[in-house]
């Protein structure tokens, strides 16, 4: 599948022209003659775009579907009553449906290939899939199926009581009076408008359009029934907005749910193609190896499965005719030497769980990567030609270029959200804002203080909430990853520990300046690769502490217990 298939792509570029089409968009005019109505098709056709970004990543086939209805959505011209900006904004979102169109449509034709070339491999030899002893295949989709069919159920009578509402008012609105009121408020931030009454009495109401202080808008009463009159629903935009998002995330978990039943039953009820490999269980995933990939150097599909176990690559017989987001069963062999036939509890996905193998960092498919391992093998095989055996612990750590530009983040976004909190803000977007900070301040923190230790034990890497220790036995090697993430590769039965995002790859190669994430890397894996260059024990200073005993001591104490002969990283932005 080419690059430009891949949905991030074109998914981001929609978010974004959406949000700025919305931002350039002018406010509605309601007047008595053209009064703002429930426009049901202009809300429906607004909030499919919700549901389109997350189809075009978990379920393409309604994406295929979604993006042409946007785009007639989009040819109306009254969607387009703007500026020249919101014309441009509007020329990227259907630029943006078109591409991800496309894109769907390149990654359903790779599926059929995928399944053809499995029927190759195969030899033409078909068999009946074995009955697996996790599950059955009704249950397959079923807690989506049942989640989605509760949502589109909640859905459908809110959408019927926000119709009945309306047509209540049209009854009411005939015999009503209409009388001028004068506009005393008018909320920007919540959307409401506050008016005063012949009466001298006030009354908010929620409002689409745009209203002046001062000016008279008029009212249509019957009654203790109040109205305005040029915005006949608009107390009720709020429960049609919510419907559609509870449809349209309804449609999306029934139609996964339904999907995954099809697929899994589709491989029971005919003989199916049958193909030898080698799996294994990894970061909570199961890996498929080729049968001659001995190394689990290239995982070709991973999936989650029913039951989590840590084990080492074996042999396993693969049933069905795998394609990125299907189905399969699995028959593998156990240490003890009996079979355990297991279906997917997810649909399958290529690669590994994070893209990348163990022992080996296989990304598939771009020269950005290969390039990127390429120039770590020889920060590697520089690292082992200058380095000297260690007489101490070896500290890497974030430098102070890291902590302060982390401290500036930190501090801005403090200052961000103080500034955001104290402008009055909707219920709906405390929760987005408060969970985006605190998301936000973690990375700043992870930034500042992560360390990794070596000593003659192993290494000791420290993260946002623990500290993790590694015997040299487990460590395989370090990985500084193209998206600036350290990560210390272990063992197939050992999790890997994961530092986190912690530096800046694409600005560390513009200034020609290595992070010290980028040599933390180079240097941990030559102590890997060579073990003479690890830290040793100092006969006359006895066994080494434990690292929270040092730690703990250095605190007190204001001290290093870093010798002064071991080696300090160089200093870079990415740090």
């Amino acid at each position: 599948m080419p690059a430009w298939a891949r949905p991030v792509g074109p998914a981001v570029v929609l978010l974004v022209a959406v949000v700025m089409a919305v931002m350039f968009s002018p406010d509605s005019v309601c007047t008595v003659a053209a009064p703002c109505g429930a426009d049901w098709l202009d809300a429906a056709g607004t909030m499919l775009f919700l549901p389109h970004l997350v189809w075009l990543f978990v379920l393409p086939e309604l994406a295929l579907v979604s993006a042409p209805l946007l785009l007639i959505w989009m040819s109306n011209p009254d969607t387009r009553l703007g500026g020249p900006a919101e014309k441009i904004a509007d020329a990227v979102v259907v630029a943006a449906l078109c591409w991800g169109w496309a894109a769907v449509v390149a990654r359903l034709r790779a599926r059929g290939r995928q399944r053809s070339l499995a029927l190759d491999t195969a030899g033409g030899i078909t068999v009946p899939a074995p009955a697996t002893d996790d599950v059955r295949p009704w249950r397959r989709g079923l807690v989506r199926g049942i989640a989605g069919a509760i949502l589109c159920a909640v859905a459908g009578p809110l959408i019927t009581t926000v119709i009945v509402d309306d047509r209540t008012d049209d009854r009411l609105a005939r015999t009503a009076t209409s009388e001028n009121a004068r506009v005393v408020a008018y909320n920007t931030d919540d959307y409401t408008v506050t008016v005063r009454l012949p009466d001298s009495t006030r009354h908010r109401f929620d409002a689409q359009g745009s209203y002046r202080v001062g000016s008279r808008v008029p009212v249509l009463m019957h009654s203790d029934w109040v109205r305005l009159a040029t915005e006949p629903y608009g107390d009720r935009t709020g429960r049609q907005a919510l419907a559609l998002v509870l449809a349209g995330l309804g449609v999306t978990a029934l139609g996964s749910g339904l999907l995954s039943r099809r697929r899994a039953v589709a491989l029971r009820r005919a003989p199916v193609p049958v193909l030898r490999v080698l799996t294994r269980h990894h970061q909570g995933r199961t890996e498929i190896f080729a049968a001659d990939d001995v190394a689990a150097l290239r995982p070709v599909l991973s999936y989650e499965p029913h039951t989590r176990s840590r084990t080492a690559l074996r042999q396993a017989l693969l049933y069905g005719a795998p394609g990125e987001g299907g189905e399969l069963i699995l028959a593998s062999a156990t240490e003890s030497g009996q079979w355990v036939v297991e279906a997917t509890a997810s649909p399958i996905r290529h690669g590994s769980p994070d893209g990348t193998g163990k022992p080996g960092e296989y990304r598939p498919g771009t020269a950005r990567t290969a390039a990127h391992r390429r120039a770590a093998e020889a920060r590697v095989q520089d690292a082992l030609a200058a380095m000297t055996p260690a007489t101490g612990p070896v500290r890497w750590q974030a430098g102070p270029v890291a902590r302060s530009v982390g401290v500036a983040f930190i501090v801005v976004t403090i200052m961000l959200l103080g500034t955001f909190f104290t402008g009055s803000p909707t219920w709906w977007q405390l929760p987005i804002w408060s969970v985006g900070g605190l998301y936000w301040v973690s990375v700043c923190l992870r930034m500042m203080i992560w360390r990794i230790t070596a000593d003659s034990n192993g290494l000791h890497v420290r993260g946002l909430w623990r500290t993790l220790h590694l015997p040299w036995a487990d460590v395989i090697r370090a990985v500084y990853t193209p998206e600036g993430e350290l990560i210390v590769r272990c063992r197939t039965d050992v999790d890997d520990a994961r530092v986190g995002s912690v530096g800046f790859p694409p600005l560390e190669r513009r200034l020609r300046h290595p992070g010290r994430a980028e040599r933390a890397a180079a240097e941990i894996t030559a102590m890997i690769r060579e073990p003479g260059l690890r830290p040793k024990n100092d006969a006359r200073k006895g066994p080494p502490e434990p690292f929270a005993l040092q730690h703990r001591r250095r605190k007190r104490t204001g001290t290093s217990t870093r010798p002064a002969d071991s080696r300090r990283p160089q200093q870079g932005l990415g740090g």
